[in-house]
């Protein structure tokens, strides 16, 4: 049936015009916009959904998000009537709110400071297994402070980057964190098969033959008074031509820390440069299975994306309808590489 249902206020909306629901692995909460059909209308209490209210976002019996509604446009003439309803997940509260400032004494490991700052939103925090031993490990080398305005999402993020995981929304709307994503699609895209439309991407912008960092080195590892600045590490990157890149570590950095960032910053630069965004029929990879999910790998075989017999993961996966293709389903695609995150590593000359 594929039945897009929003349960709000315990109410049942169905009946769309339009449909873009959207998840993904770099934009935190998950989205939502709906645009109730001409007879979706006050009969059918439409005109009763508030911005703010609760909401689950359900494909038939599969729950897709939990969240909020953020905005409900109304529009109207003597002729006909129109509302649009747009929300998140509840880690949207994260990305929009900061506190008033908060200190996290040393010994927190991503996964209490995690819960601490979430409790307050009601959104429940959770680990893959996959990244048990990151989340799980304790910051050593210094209290850490959420300063007064910060966005509670972008503090969250800073360390999961430090631990080399990644933070995403589930379905119930909390917080998991995790690393890429090592599952299999049920089907593969296939160029002349089920593969509606493409839009590939390759760029040498992000590409560099080295990637060298240069880190600030505190006064006690350092002859002079202050912090110096040198390069402590490089990497080859994949650039065909002479391209050098310079990077400058945000922190007081030793030369594994420094090593491990070039890592990430080749892998990240790289994957990115390969992205290709597919549209497929429906919502689900099979009739009655399941439904397109963010951070699986699948098969691809493309030629005109230069793909044969390749794996990439889905970054992101948009179930969109409207009255022109009815049901479809936008993939974006990376190569693994680009998530393959990398923790620096603790030391003496790092800050966490």
């Amino acid at each position: 049936m594929n039945e897009l249902i929003l349960n709000i206020d315990g109410k049942l909306y169905t009946g769309w015009k339009r449909v873009a629901v959207s998840r993904g692995l770099e934009m935190g909460p998950h989205q939502f916009e709906v645009e109730a059909a001409p007879d979706l209308d006050a009969a059918a209490g439409i005109f009763a959904i508030e911005d703010g209210m609760a909401v689950e976002v359900f494909v038939d019996d599969d729950l897709v998000t939990t969240g909020y509604v953020d905005d409900v446009d109304v529009a109207y003439d003597h002729r006909s009537s129109s509302v649009t309803v747009r929300g998140r997940s509840k880690l949207g509260d994260l990305a929009d709110c900061s506190t008033t400032g908060q200190q996290v004494k040393q010994g927190q490991t991503l996964l209490s400071v995690a819960q601490k700052v979430c409790q307050p939103f009601d959104i429940s925090v959770s680990v893959d297994s996959s990244a048990s031993s990151a989340a799980n490990q304790a910051f050593k080398a210094t209290d850490l402070a959420l300063d007064a305005g910060q966005p509670v999402w972008e503090f969250l993020e800073e360390l999961a980057r430090v631990r080399g995981v990644m933070l995403v929304s589930t379905a119930a709307g909390g917080l998991l964190i995790t690393r890429a994503g090592t599952g299999k699609a049920a089907v593969a895209l296939e160029l002349g098969s089920n593969i509606l439309a493409a839009k590939g991407s390759r760029s040498h912008r992000s590409l560099f033959s080295e990637i060298s960092v240069t880190g600030q080195q505190p006064a006690f590892l350092s002859s002079d008074t202050g912090a110096t600045s040198q390069p402590l590490a490089s990497e080859a990157g994949d650039a065909t031509r002479y391209r050098p890149s310079v990077l400058f570590s945000d922190s007081p950095s030793d030369a594994a820390n420094c090593q491990a960032q070039a890592k990430h910053r080749r892998r990240i630069g790289y994957g990115r440069s390969r992205q290709v965004i597919y549209t497929v029929q429906g919502w689900r990879q099979t009739d009655g299975g399941n439904i397109w999910q963010p951070n699986q790998l699948v098969q691809i075989n493309d030629s005109r994306n230069h793909m044969s017999n390749a794996t990439r993961l889905i970054t992101e996966a948009r179930l969109l309808m409207d009255s022109r293709s009815g049901r479809t389903t936008e993939l974006t695609v990376m190569p693994s590489e680009a998530f393959d995150l990398l923790a620096q590593p603790e030391s003496t000359g790092g800050w966490l």
